[in-house]
Formats: structure tokens, C-alpha cells, sequence
């Protein structure tokens, strides 16, 4: 399942899937409901994301969302601002238009992740590749390849293969952007100073952070072959999808799950079959039952609403809009 949109934006973006609604606070691999620190939502599971082609349409798809999403606020602005006359009607009509694709391809999206841009999400890579992003000369410098193809714009520099580890690289990755952007902020503050003994007090504090900013930076590169220089790619290949749920919707998934457990339980506590008094046996259902196959990619654990609450299923979705 595929969304299309003009404005898609790039694919090459490093580290923009973790957190798919500004939530930086991922958590480890952890039980089906985890409440955070103030107790007020819980992340649930709702979806495991296998496989790099199905990770990487999930993400795309994301972002046309979120494209998608920014176009409807700039119509927003523009039909509000135009005055009434036949200007006006045709950005209403873009307008209406955008909005109708967008919800249509919100639908698609709970149907078949349970993810819809009104709720809160994170995403949890479990396994991952990071590749470097070459320059022009580092690709020219390759050597041509047996059979013709062209030479490869990346470099797989690691490989992470848990929760933990992944979840380790991009706090590595989310305080290198911080001190850089503390640094940059310092600096312009210190560069603005015109009084000597505070600019020789800015300019202390900016060394300090400089240091760290440096220290961290060969941390990561040691440990992730990671340098704040250089672009990278985050290569998805499992991940898990939580939504932000309230105490009474997690209770609801927690209840579903005990409900299961029990009936499988009972089902394994069950004898398969019984014997008859001729010596034959007789099974306990007519038939070979047969596990319904889920949707590629996507397995689907709990159900939220469309507008805020849309119900997932293991179906096909329908054809992309």
C-alpha cells in the first residue's frame, strides 16, 4: 500500500522515524501497555513493521501525511485570506479536494498499520542498518562494478539488532544535535557580546561546550562510525508501532489480551482428540483449521478509532488514492 502525493518530500532523511509525532521519549522493548512518567498515557502496541520495503513504504507513506497535512494548513490560510469572488471558490475547491485525499488515505493507513495522523505515535526500530551517505568523489573512486550496475551512494558503516540498541543510537544521535545546536547558539551570543569581561566569560562557556560537543562526537564515531559531518540513512528492517493511549483504552487492550491468554490456555489444557470404544479416536472439530494469513508487513495487535480512534484489521487495504 502505497500513497502518492506531488509534494512528497525527500526519502533520503536521516532519523526522522522514531518519533512520528514529536514524542522523543521511545521506550525500550517493553509489555503491550507502558504508562509514562506522568501517568497520563500509556504506549500501546498496536503493529509490528517487517521487513526494510514494508518499513520504508511505512515511512513514506508517513510523510505524505504530514505533506499532505501542511498543504491543507497553507490552503487553510490562503482561502481564508482571499476575498469572495471566484478566487476564493477555487481555493475552497483545492481546499475540499485536499482534505477528502487526505482523509481517504488516513483510512488506508489506520486499516492497515491502525496509524492515523490524529494520534500520537512512536515508532521503535528493533533492527536497523545505518548507512553513510558518500560524496561525488568517495562514489568516483569505486571500482566499476562486474556487471554494469551502477556504484552505490551509500556505505553500510553498522548494524543494530535490538530495541536497546537502537534506542541507544538515536539518543546518541538526538544530544550530538543539541550541543551543535547549543554551540551555534553560543557562538552567535558570543560573537554579539561587545562587554570584555562578558565575552571572556561567554567565550569560556563556549569552549567548554565545544569539548563536549567533540568528545561526544568521537564517541559516536567510535561506537557508530557516526560524524555530525556527514549525512546519514537509518535502513529500517523491524520496527513497532505504539500509540499514545489513554488509561482507558490501554485498560480495554490490556483486558482483550488477558481474554486471549486465558482462551489459549484453556484451548492447550483441552485433549485433541478422544477415543471411541472401537479404538478409534474422534477429533474435537470437523476440519484443519488454519491461522488467517495477516497483512504483508503489517501485523496489527490492537484496534484505535479514525478520527482519533479507527478500527484496524488484518484485511487487504483498498487500492491507494
Amino acid at each position: 500500500m502505497r500513497l502518492t502525493n506531488a509534494i512528497l518530500v525527500s526519502t533520503v532523511c536521516a532519523f526522522t522515524t522514531v518519533a512520528l509525532a514529536d514524542q522523543s521519549s521511545a521506550t525500550k522493548a517493553a509489555p503491550a501497555a507502558q504508562a509514562d512518567a506522568a501517568g497520563q498515557t500509556s504506549l500501546v502496541k498496536i503493529s509490528s513493521i517487517e521487513g526494510k520495503a514494508a518499513n520504508d513504504e511505512f515511512t513514506r507513506n508517513v510523510q505524505v501525511l504530514q505533506a499532505q497535512r501542511q498543504e491543507i494548513v497553507k490552503l487553510n490560510e490562503s482561502t481564508n485570506a482571499a476575498p469572495a469572488g471566484k478566487a476564493h471558490d477555487e481555493l475552497q475547491a483545492q481546499l475540499d479536494s485536499a482534505v477528502k485525499r487526505l482523509d481517504a488515505d488516513n483510512q488506508t493507513m489506520a486499516k492497515t498499520y491502525g496509524y492515523s495522523i490524529l494520534r500520537n505515535y512512536v515508532r521503535i526500530p528493533e533492527s536497523s542498518d545505518i548507512y553513510i551517505v558518500l560524496t561525488e568523489e568517495e562514489i568516483a573512486k569505486q571500482p566499476a562494478s562486474k556487471d554494469g550496475s551502477a556504484p552505490s551512494k551509500t556505505l553500510k558503516v553498522a548494524t543494530l539488532n535490538d530495541a536497546q540498541a537502537n534506542q541507544s543510537f538515536q539518543t546518541a544521535v538526538q544530544n550530538l544535535q543539541q550541543l551543535r545546536q547549543q554551540a551555534a547558539a553560543m557562538k552567535a551570543t558570543l560573537d554579539a557580546s561587545t562587554d570584555s569581561k562578558d565575552k571572556a566569560y561567554q567565550q569560556g562557556q563556549f569552549d567548554l561546550l565545544l569539548k563536549q560537543l567533540n568528545e561526544a562526537n568521537a564517541a559516536a564515531t567510535k561506537t557508530y562510525a557516526f560524524n555530525l559531518n556527514r549525512q546519514y540513512v537509518m535502513s529500517i528492517e523491524k520496527s513497532t508501532l505504539y500509540i499514545a493511549a489513554t488509561p482507558e483504552e490501554a485498560a480495554k487492550v490490556q483486558q482483550s489480551e488477558d481474554a486471549a491468554a486465558k482462551g489459549a490456555a484453556k484451548s492447550d489444557a483441552k485433549p485433541a482428540a478422544k477415543a471411541d470404544g472401537k479404538g478409534a479416536t474422534k477429533t474435537a472439530a470437523k476440519g484443519d483449521a488454519k491461522p488467517a494469513a495477516p497483512a504483508k508487513g503489517a501485523k496489527t495487535d490492537a484496534k484505535t478509532d479514525a478520527k482519533g480512534t479507527a478500527k484496524t484489521d488484518a484485511k487487504t487495504p483498498p487500492p491507494p488514492q
